[in-house]
């Protein structure tokens, strides 16, 4: 063979391997993104689902204090808590205002931007939360899916 041949042909193993390197990294980033992406949605809908079950929890609240209570108890049973721990009674303690926050929009008459008010309580939340636990609150509301085999009757 001759010598332009086989640099040829070593050019083309290299290309090869090249492409080769760039679509496993390609996998790997568009694997990331995908976890990320799925977190995002996974967060959004358990935010969602905690606000409104909040929400339920304090709308017959006759006060703000009644109102925490109902929203502790309520944010404690969707993480599956008792606030047996300091830890458990800090986060408990710790979300009162988001409790105050859908309170208060709840039982507001018109639309004065209370929204904005329990969305800003929720982010400070979830901001302390982090900082103190390096992961996120919404996490504790992750839950384990069983399968089960299909057993035909």
């Amino acid at each position: 063979m001759s010598d332009s041949f086989t640099s040829y042909v070593d050019e083309l193993a290299a290309s090869a391997r090249e492409a080769g390197v760039a679509e496993e990294r390609y996998r790997k980033e568009a694997a990331a993104r995908a976890a990320e992406l799925r977190d995002e949605r996974a967060f959004a809908y358990r935010r969602l689902h905690l606000v409104r079950t909040i929400g339920a929890a304090v709308a017959q609240a006759e006060n703000a204090e009644q109102a925490v209570a109902a929203g502790r108890a309520a944010m404690l049973r969707e993480v599956g808590w008792a606030a047996s721990t300091d830890w458990q009674k800090e986060v408990a303690a710790s979300f009162a205002p988001v409790s105050q926050a859908i309170w208060t929009s709840v039982s507001a008459s018109d639309h004065d931007g209370t929204a904005k008010d329990v969305a800003g309580a929720i982010q400070a939340f979830e901001e302390w939360y982090r900082a103190r636990r390096q992961s996120p609150f919404l996490a504790l509301m992750e839950r384990e899916t069983v399968e089960l085999p299909l057993v035909e009757v």
